[in-house]
């Protein structure tokens, strides 16, 4: 056999074996975990928020913004405090198999004092039978991968609830706290 057709051999050894499936059936991704999706007046698609792009009030309640400044692709959701009220998304979806974690990237500015989390509630027949929780309290300058680790307390798993949470505090300076959040995936 002459070398190049041993190095097609490797490659084509390599190339199956990559692409070898898992024994466990895979967990499916998040709906819109990405954040590419958004509507034509900018609303998250397939996430529920506490965000109204459209309404006028006095005060800003566009709080979950699509933005530019993503970890991966095209866009990723800004979450605001507006200085009124927390910002909230929140996305509900079916699955087969139990999550061992949450991966997502994040970045954020935060007033002193404020918090902003990411929770995922494992449910079994409505009920919540595992979980995972993010808090943090510091400023995060350039995205910074998290990895939520999800309880397995139960064998039975149907659905899984991901909730994202804002800040609640103002600075000094009029602005509230922002968060950023982008390329989510369960693991």
């Amino acid at each position: 056999m002459n070398f190049a057709r041993a190095l097609v051999c490797v490659a084509v050894v390599i190339a199956l074996h990559g692409c070898k499936k898992e024994e466990n059936l895979p967990v499916p991704n998040i709906t819109n975990g990405d954040f590419e999706s958004w509507t034509s007046v900018d609303e998250l698609q397939g996430w529920k928020s506490n965000s109204c792009p459209t309404c006028s009030p006095d005060f800003q309640t566009y709080v979950i913004q699509k933005t530019t400044e993503a970890y991966h692709g095209r866009y990723a959701a800004k979450i605001v405090y507006n200085g009124v009220f927390c910002a909230t998304a929140s996305t509900k979806l079916a699955i087969a198999t139990h999550p061992d974690n949450l991966t997502g990237f994040v970045k954020c500015q935060l007033n002193p004092g404020d918090s902003v989390s990411i929770k995922v509630r494992v449910y079994s027949n409505n009920t919540v039978v595992d979980s995972g929780r993010w808090v943090n309290r510091e400023s995060i300058s350039a995205y910074k991968q998290i990895v939520i680790p999800v309880s397995h307390s139960s064998t039975h798993a149907d659905s899984v609830k991901v909730s994202v949470r804002g800040g609640t505090i103002r600075g000094d300076n009029g602005n509230g706290s922002v968060m950023w959040v982008d390329y989510f995936s369960f693991h």
